[in-house]
């Protein structure tokens, strides 16, 4: 069904971004990962023609479809057997209505309007999003453009189904949905998946390929490429297999029940503290919130967030996260309630006076970075609240050197890696010294190697004293680094407590579209719900 053959690719004036890549796939969900920048999105624009056709480059080899030559025919006629749904949904959403948005492509095919509607209500169905039918994209959250961009590419009715790290900007639940699908349309299609959730990967694959540097290094099944002795040359084993690993299996585990059989328990854990009480930095009190003339998106929200906390906001798509974020540091106001910082009413301030005191990383850097240099965009900040030359220089220096990026200071931030943007829209917010860090979705698009240096960044900031908010539905980031966790569900707080209270709590879990780690998986399975983390297993069995 697809066959590349030595194929290589570089974009105008830079090195080979695809190097030597032969690949036979016949139908199955074939799986590809790799560190950030390593050319799995490049691969996947190529599969469909983009590359080169619309991407300007220097491609040498080949890759069919069928009997149909990639290079040969235009991108609109390929877009019938290769359908491709970004990593970035704004980027391929435009029409008004989700509906209009998954009949577009049909349309334009020239077919019946039944057989339009008739392809409409099969991707809608298939992708559970009835409730989006007539639902404009402003209105919806990342999640849900998403899965409408995947309800799109279907309703073409492609031979081979290519997504680009489809669960990004998905909660637990949806993303575990969208590998049951491609695992489902797998047995009729060739579903072509570039992805950062290894653990999930190695459940539902079919088979997996890693890349590094532009090369194919190993392709085979799951638990081959797992065990393969090359593996950890390229990526961080998933928990699983690596928790595996430390109890001295030698053939590595893939799944929590794997593991869960051949580990017994020892001792439980003792019962973790309560985050500390302290002076608050934030506070809101009965916070409400909602657009003119639409239904309330935050209903009632009183929190307190302590000076030194590390907190992570978590929940499903839409649940309000990010909404309520977005009052911590004055870019929304509330609709009823009160929101304080540093003891202060947000009302009366301007958002230029809070961004000293909060500092905001958003979910997509590309929406945060404009200058044309590293200096340039970190120094923006500084240099915009009057700080003398000297001391922006100053703040800059170290900002940029503590994220390890001094040596591209120079650089312009968009050629960088999307890890690597991650670190400079962290740079720009720690050169305002702020005394909080709202970050939203650190491990959008990263591999687990980089998500894991950003985090590190993050934990180090929190040990020098700095509040830490982080927004995330990544069950596993906020098992490893944070103290405690708020729950929201429909714009309310639905829970607030430790991080191993709310993993024990598998009820809240389902109903807010959670899913607890696959390592608290296993604890669960031993009889021990409190375990959250690969050192919290070890603790407590042989």
């Amino acid at each position: 069904m697809l066959e590349i053959r030595d194929l290589s690719f570089s974009y105008i004036g830079e090195k080979k971004v695809l190097d030597g890549i032969n690949l036979s796939l016949d139908k199955g969900l074939f799986c590809l990962i790799g560190p950030s920048g390593c050319g799995k999105s490049t691969l996947c624009l190529a599969l469909n023609g983009l590359i080169p056709q619309s991407i300007p480059g220097k491609l040498e080899g080949r890759i069919t479809v069928g009997k149909l030559d990639t290079q040969k025919k235009p991108v609109s006629e390929i877009a019938r057997f290769v359908g491709l749904v970004f990593q970035n949904p704004d980027s391929q959403l435009f029409s008004l209505c989700a509906e209009d948005e998954i009949g577009f492509g049909p349309c334009n095919l020239g077919l019946p309007w039944k057989v339009v509607s008739e392809r409409v209500d099969e991707s809608i169905g298939l992708l559970d999003i009835p409730h989006l039918r007539n639902k404009s994209p402003e209105e919806m959250s990342s999640g849900e453009k998403q899965k409408v961009a995947i309800a799109s590419a279907l309703s073409m009715k492609p031979r081979i189904l290519v997504l680009d790290e489809p669960t990004a900007n998905l909660d637990p639940v949806s993303g575990e949905e969208i590998f049951r699908i491609a695992k489902r349309l797998g047995k009729k299609m060739l579903v072509f998946m570039a992805e950062h959730d290894i653990d999930k990967v190695m459940s539902y694959a079919d088979r997996v390929g890693v890349m590094a540097r532009g090369r194919l290094e190993i392709v085979g099944e799951p638990h081959q490429v797992i065990n393969h002795p090359d593996f950890q040359k390229y990526l961080e084993l998933p928990e699983v297999a690596r928790a595996g690993a430390l109890v001295g299996l030698k053939s590595l585990p893939l799944a929590p029940q794997d593991l869960a059989r051949k580990i017994r328990l020892r001792k439980r854990l003792p019962r973790e503290r309560a985050f500390k009480n302290g002076k608050a930095i934030i506070e809101t009190k009965s916070l409400e919130f909602g657009y003119e003339q639409a239904k309330p998106i935050l209903k009632g929200i009183s929190l307190k967030i302590h000076r030194g906390e590390f907190v992570a906001i978590v929940g499903g798509n839409g649940a309000g996260k990010s909404t309520l974020v977005a009052h911590f540091n004055g870019l929304l106001k509330p609709t009823k309630g009160e929101v304080r910082v540093g003891g202060k009413s947000t009302r009366g301030q301007e958002v230029s006076a809070l961004a000293r005191k909060v500092g905001y990383v958003f979910q997509n850097p590309d929406l945060q970075i404009f200058e044309d240099t590293l200096l340039e965009e970190v120094s923006f900040g500084p240099r915009n609240i009057g700080l003398s030359k000297s001391e922006t220089s100053g703040r800059v220096e170290e900002a940029l050197r503590s994220v390890g990026l001094w040596e591209f200071r120079n650089a312009d931030p968009f050629s960088l890696s999307v890890g690597q943007k991650r670190r400079v829209t962290i740079a720009s917010v720690l050169s305002m010294k702020p005394e909080a860090v709202i970050v939203d979705e650190p491990s959008t698009g990263l591999d687990p190697r980089t998500s894991e240096g950003v985090m590190a960044l993050l934990r180090k900031m929190n040990r020098e004293g700095k509040t830490i908010i982080l927004v995330t539905h990544d069950m596993d980031l906020v098992a490893q680094f944070a103290r405690r966790c708020i729950v929201m569900d429909s714009g309310r707080i639905v829970a607030d407590g430790t991080v191993r209270e709310v993993f024990s709590d598998m009820a809240l879990l389902e109903k807010s579209r959670l899913m607890r780690p696959e390592i608290s998986k296993v604890g669960a399975l031993i009889g021990e719900p409190q375990i959250a983390t690969i050192s919290d297993l070890l603790r407590c069995v042989s």
